[in-house]
């Protein structure tokens, strides 16, 4: 494997994670935690979650769109060779580790409706990264 490929993935990854920060902060000020809120307490904050509302749901499948579209995005157009796999491989990551965080918080429904975002958002940034590099030649 070529270095330049996994330095791809991993500052896609890195912008990816910045992405999702400052769309977890911007959820936080749009949906503020109730006064007192303890986030120690794994139970209360299922419960918070689990009868959140569905913007609040909603903007987190969005952020993680986005984040794994701009992820992709930039893998595949740092990646020298195989560039669907760079940005592949980042929504493959994301996948596991948003489902593991996801399953433990949020509803059913959200976990379903993000299996529909990591990968296929992964490939769109991909796809579009491609047809970038090819408009340039």
């Amino acid at each position: 494997m070529k270095i330049r490929n996994l330095l791809a993935v991993i500052i896609g990854i890195i912008v990816s994670v910045i992405i999702i920060i400052i769309g977890e902060a911007l959820t936080h000020i749009l949906n503020p935690l109730p006064e007192g809120f303890d986030m120690k307490d794994t139970e209360a904050l299922k419960t918070y979650v689990s009868n959140a509302p569905i913007s609040l749901h909603l903007i987190i499948l969005c952020n993680y769109a986005l984040a794994c579209f701009v992820g992709g995005l930039i893998a595949s157009s740092i990646a020298i060779d195989k560039k669907m796999n760079q940005a592949m491989s980042l929504g493959g990551i994301f996948m596991g580790v948003g489902m593991f965080s996801l399953i433990s918080l949020h509803p059913v429904w959200v976990v379903i409706c993000s299996v529909f975002i990591f990968l296929p958002f992964a490939y769109l940034g991909g796809r579009m990264s491609i047809k970038i590099s090819k408009n340039k030649k």
